[in-house]
């Protein structure tokens, strides 16, 4: 895993440095050769299996290959979820858990040989599946669920800062090297499961998975963001006591242990789909650095219990060591969590004030138009009225409170230069493809990173006529995601 993760810090380098995103034919053809590669190394495996000599290098290189390969193929799905509801992205990813599951049970029940050869035929099932995808409803298009204090909610602005992003890696890290420790308590190497213990993960990954897709479509408030936190949490806690409860039968806590493992692969996929949504980079950037943040923290945990243990047999150490570690989790990404909700809170009273504001200069407007002379009434309103630079400062002032609450400040007039400038290629964009004044405002508006509900906040109408407008603006265009938008006003309208 390391020397996977090695060469997917090395790309994500590359892309780092290129500042650019990688064209649709582009990640198509990647996609065609990561499922082949893949396909070809479980044969591999599979043919290792017919043979009595050890080939230990072979193997090792065989399975380094299928871990690149297979990450490639899955980055690639969560690439086609970029720009969805956090509603679907959560649906998308605990299905796909689910449906692992069963398939990784089944796998267990085969011969070594039968294993392999069966997933190499699953993996062509990519094939057909990416045709069927093609054809079906994009993922952006699907009108579902985002609260507003979700990762789906926040601004690309906010997912752009830096403290932001450390935070939520702080706190995948930790978690991560606290499944690492779980799953090799005590020493180091991994526990087996038995029969009954196999079937018990299995089953509580499933019904776990199921309980949070429930609680998402219910529309409950924070199930991804503080409450997947808690559960993770709980389920690392339950799995130390039930290590210590039962020291001779580890693979009762192995069972939460496990749990937590495949729940946190989950929790990553959802927020790459999150960040890929609202980032300025490639998606595969966002992809590559979550899974080297949270596997590679379980991997040098791992490492680094196999190589102390021996030097320290103390799992009273070792607890104290995961507790530490959970807590430390949970506290950063509450903290950062808290300042969302100030965000979220200002932003609404902010809209309130202004619905209030532009209401009462409505109504100024037209009782001067009727009591006053056409000169009075143009003087009237020309001293009521918002000027647009009374606007821009506005809105200047408004990315000044967010950015001092997430700690990155920016100068106004940079925000100002940026905002003309959207709206100066949102005009040309609008031009070559004959889009109305009001879905040249909302394009001006979706490209500044402004979620679908802001959007209609902005402009006073519905989040279902903002959703109708961004659907019908990617028809006319062909583009399908607010990344693309952003790419083809840099290319062509700037």
């Amino acid at each position: 895993m390391l020397v996977a993760l090695t060469v997917f810090g090395i790309l994500l380098a590359w892309i780092a440095l290129r500042k650019k995103t990688l064209a649709k034919a582009t990640t198509n053809r990647l996609m065609q050769a990561c499922v082949f590669v893949e396909f070809l190394t479980l044969a591999g495996l599979a043919g290792l299996e017919l043979t009595d000599a050890p080939l230990s290098t072979w193997r090792f290189v065989l399975c380094v290959a299928c871990t690149l390969t297979a990450s490639g193929a899955m980055f690639y799905w969560l690439r086609r979820m970029r720009g969805c509801a956090s509603a679907t992205a959560a649906v998308f990813v605990f299905s796909a858990l689910i449906v692992s599951e069963v398939i990784v049970y089944a796998c267990t029940l085969l011969p070594p040989i039968v294993e392999h050869s069966f997933a190499a035929a699953l993996v062509l099932l990519q094939y057909p599946c990416t045709l069927w995808a093609r054809s079906r409803e994009k993922a952006h298009a699907i009108d579902a669920l985002t609260p507003e204090s979700d990762y789906f909610s926040v601004s690309g602005d906010v997912l752009a800062n830096k403290k932001f992003l450390s935070a939520t890696a702080i706190g995948i890290a930790c978690m991560g090297a606290v499944t690492g420790l779980l799953r090799g308590y005590p020493d180091g190497p991994p526990i087996p499961f038995s029969p009954v213990t196999r079937v018990a993960y299995g089953l509580l990954v499933i019904v776990v998975s199921a309980v949070v897709i429930a609680l998402v479509l219910k529309r409950l408030e924070s199930v991804m963001t503080v409450g997947f936190f808690i559960l993770l949490e709980a389920v690392a806690c339950l799995a130390l006591i039930l290590f210590s409860a039962f020291p001779h039968s580890l693979d009762i806590g192995a069972v939460l242990a496990t749990t937590l493992n495949a729940l946190m692969v989950g929790f990553v996929w959802y927020i790459t789909i999150a960040f890929m949504s609202a980032g300025w980079r490639d998606p595969y950037y966002y992809a590559m650095s979550g899974w080297i943040v949270w596997l590679g923290s379980r991997a040098v945990a791992r490492v680094a219990l196999l190589e102390i243990y021996p030097l320290h047999a103390d799992t009273l150490v070792l607890c104290a060591v995961m507790g530490s570690l959970i807590v430390l989790s949970t506290q950063v990404v509450f903290v950062q969590f808290l300042g969302i909700s100030q965000v979220v809170a200002h932003n609404r009273a902010q809209t309130i004030r202004e619905q209030a504001a532009a209401a009462a200069e409505r109504r100024a407007a037209d009782a001067a138009r009727d009591t006053a002379n056409a000169d009075g009434s143009a003087t009237k309103a020309g001293e009521g009225g918002t000027t647009p630079q009374g606007t821009l400062a506005q809105g200047a002032a408004k990315e000044s409170i967010l950015a001092r609450i997430m700690g990155l400040d920016q100068q106004e007039s940079l925000t100002d230069m940026r905002q003309a400038t959207l709206e100066h290629n949102a005009q040309e964009i609008g031009s070559q493809f004959m889009l109305s004044e009001r879905e040249i405002e909302v394009l001006a508006l979706y490209a500044r990173g402004l979620t679908q509900k802001r959007v209609a906040e902005e402009l006073y109408i519905s989040p279902g006529t903002a959703h109708a407008h961004i659907k019908r603006i990617y028809a006319k265009t062909g583009l399908h995601s607010r990344q693309e938008i952003i790419d083809y006003m840099e290319k062509y309208a700037s």
